[in-house]
């Protein structure tokens, strides 16, 4: 039975992070399933679920990387997964949305928005955020993807959202995306 686990490494940027992630966990044995990466300003942080190989565990594949990425100067997590989370899953067919926020920067955009989103049903499935601009006008770009139960719901989210743009002082902009294969 195939063996998983969740590695997240960060650290500050620069090149040659990716690569020697990726060689390390090839030369260990490991096949990199699904992963996540992104620079937040200065630093880089990366998630990744690996299969691990027969005779490495999880905390062995840390060990081992650990030592291994210590010329960049990187935090690493991992842990095992259980079964059931990493199982390939067929995902429901689901209506899936893409909601844009764009507007000034202050604190409390992320809570109401995504608090929005959960009471109406909604599930965030990706989101990316940055604050754009310059320092003293700061603009906040949020891009949400955003899984709905029913098509149906789309509008009474719409309605919510477009309650909170007054509040917020920000544009809130929801579109259903056409297909999302992988």
């Amino acid at each position: 039975m195939d063996r998983f686990a969740i590695v997240t490494a960060f650290g500050q940027d620069r090149p040659g992070i990716v690569a020697l992630m990726a060689d390390s966990l090839y030369q260990l044995g490991c096949n990199i399933e699904d992963s996540c990466m992104t620079r937040l300003r200065g630093e880089f942080t990366m998630m990744l679920m690996v299969r691990l190989p027969a005779g490495i565990d999880a905390d062995t594949l840390g060990s081992r990387l650990t030592s291994k990425t210590a010329p960049l100067d990187l935090a690493l997590l991992c842990r095992a997964l259980p079964d059931q989370a990493a199982t390939r899953q067929s995902t429901p067919d689901m209506p899936t949305f893409m909601l844009s926020v764009y507007g000034a920067d202050h604190p409390g955009i992320v809570a109401q928005v995504a608090r929005t989103v959960a009471q109406q049903g909604g599930n965030i499935t990706d989101m990316n955020t940055r604050v754009i601009g310059s320092g003293d006008v700061p603009v906040y770009v949020m891009v949400l993807e955003i899984q709905l139960p029913q098509t149906q719901q789309a509008e009474l989210l719409r309605q919510a959202l477009d309650a909170l743009k007054p509040l917020l002082g920000v544009d809130l902009t929801l579109r259903p995306l056409e297909s999302v294969t992988f």
